[in-house]
């Protein structure tokens, strides 16, 4: 690509950042942000928004807060399949999101979850490969080598995206879905689903037991995982992102500096850390640091472990893995006493003020 080329899409990379309230500081080589959940806002309309097109097709699934009797919520996951039906109602689910919502990547399992006594939908939740290197899990709540992890990352998962819909999300569903992860069927679709499959990383035919989940608090911590069985808080990540950058438009001029060969032969389980890596060869071919991806979007990191020996089986100590005691009906039983009961009269005024607007 000739230098005339490489200068007009540097400018119009740093004007898409601009747009969105993102400021690159040339001479001090540093992001300079005013306001993070405006900026994740905006990039979440462009994203996530085309889904509200489809909710006259897939009113039949959505609650009135006339539907729902707060003290009968009782959820059940659906799994997500490939039908027309299926993903216009996931995409109407996303377009809730106030954080741009990728679709995944490499290993993908995902729910929508469902209230038993009118059959609408709660929320939604989507597991995929975890990122290959990310220090706060690696370090910090797991502790294992490069070896350990290129053994035992197969049997991890992400959330990338959980939470509840209006009007359900007026009364603290959002914790309900979080517990649906826990539900014995979440393990057991995933071994079912990747029993007979090979790991991409090391070629082998791996048992898919699913001992651990993590995911990220959209800013800091998250009102979802706090003080909720399970789920720990381990400490934030570094800052670091691409989603201000593949998020606003700048993804498509980027695939122009970056030989089109790297795109054909992106793998499954390489994730956002090949996402990353183009970006900082795209950066560097531009002329421009690598410092852009470090935008200080701080996130809570989470743990969800299904193993009362997920350690030692992550660190490769055991090939034996011991469940962890969670039924479905306990952990319902657990949300409505913890959450919903003691705060019943708080969540109905503000289900029924959800139905004014």
């Amino acid at each position: 690509m000739e230098e005339k080329q490489k200068q007009a899409l540097k400018r119009k990379i740093l004007q898409n950042l601009r747009d969105y309230g993102v400021i690159w500081n040339e001479k001090q080589h540093q992001v300079i942000v005013g306001d993070f959940r405006e900026v994740q806002r905006k990039l979440a309309e462009r994203t996530n928004l085309k889904g509200q097109k489809y909710k006259s097709k897939v009113q039949k699934y959505l609650a009135q807060p006339s539907d729902i009797d707060i003290s009968k919520i009782n959820p059940y996951l659906v799994t997500v399949e490939s039908r027309d039906e299926h993903q216009r109602l996931w995409a109407y689910a996303t377009s809730h999101w106030s954080v741009p919502v990728t679709v995944g990547y490499g290993r993908r399992i995902r729910y929508f979850v469902f209230d038993r006594q009118n059959n609408k939908l709660i929320g939604i939740v989507g597991l995929c490969d975890p990122v290959i290197g990310l220090g706060v899990r690696d370090d910090e709540s797991i502790g294992w080598t490069k070896d350990q992890k290129t053994q035992r990352l197969y049997n991890c998962m992400t959330a990338y995206i959980l939470g509840a819909i209006p009007p359900y999300n007026q009364v603290l569903s959002s914790k309900l879905v979080a517990l649906t992860l826990m539900f014995p069927k979440v393990r057991k679709d995933f071994y079912q689903k990747y029993k007979d499959s090979f790991s991409v990383i090391t070629r082998e035919n791996k048992k898919p037991y699913l001992a651990y989940i993590d995911t990220l608090g959209a800013f800091g911590k998250s009102s979802i995982y706090n003080r909720l069985i399970n789920w720990e808080f381990i400490n934030y990540t570094k800052g670091q992102s691409h989603l201000h950058i593949t998020a606003n438009g700048s993804w498509e001029l980027i695939r122009q500096v970056v030989q089109e060969d790297t795109f054909e032969t992106y793998k499954f389980g390489q994730g956002p850390n090949w996402k990353m890596r183009t970006l900082r060869r795209a950066l560097r071919e531009l002329g421009l640091s690598e410092e852009m991806l470090s935008i200080g979007w701080q996130r809570g990191y989470y743990r969800c472990t299904l193993a009362e020996n997920w350690q030692e089986y992550l660190l490769g100590k055991t090939n034996r893995v011991v469940w962890k005691s969670f039924n479905q009906r306990d952990l319902v039983s657990y949300w409505h006493k913890r959450w919903v009961t003691p705060r019943l009269d708080v969540l109905q005024a503000s289900l029924e003020s959800y139905s004014d607007q």
